[in-house]
């Protein structure tokens, strides 16, 4: 009779041991897979995003911020997407219009500098139009 409640009471355990395994490794995968993933917030069109990064902050300042405005879904993943990128030294401080719809990546490239966005285009299309406008008043 004793034997048999011990014999349960080690099924239980082993069963607790296994469940607790397989939580630990869907934790694991899901994780991983957010990290190597480049997905987008929301899709097209998505929702124009306007934010602003300081000299002083650092990655995990920029990624809460990124999260809090609803750009990135998780700012830990983000802080390791930067450094798996090579983007971890490179984000320059400024006030940046992104989108729900751009992926991690991609906002990545631009508060690096290396990708303008649509409303930088549009300034420097502008100040090319100011300034023949203003060499033809000459």
């Amino acid at each position: 009779m004793m034997s048999v409640g011990i014999g349960l009471l080690r099924l239980a355990i082993v069963l607790l041991v296994i469940a607790a395994i397989w939580r630990v490794g869907q934790t694991a995968y899901d994780f991983a897979y957010h990290v190597v993933s480049d997905a987008a917030v929301d899709p097209e069109p998505g929702r124009d995003v306007k934010v602003s990064v300081t000299s002083d902050m650092g990655n995990k300042e920029i990624a809460k911020l990124l999260e809090s405005r609803g750009l990135i879904t998780d700012s830990r993943t983000f802080q390791i997407q930067l450094k798996l990128t090579d983007y971890d030294d490179k984000l320059k401080p400024g006030t940046y219009e992104l989108n729900t719809s751009m992926t991690p990546r991609r906002i990545m490239k631009i508060l690096a500098g290396e990708e303008k966005t649509e409303e930088d285009e549009q300034n420097k299309a502008l100040k090319i139009a100011f300034f023949e406008l203003s060499l033809k008043w000459l």
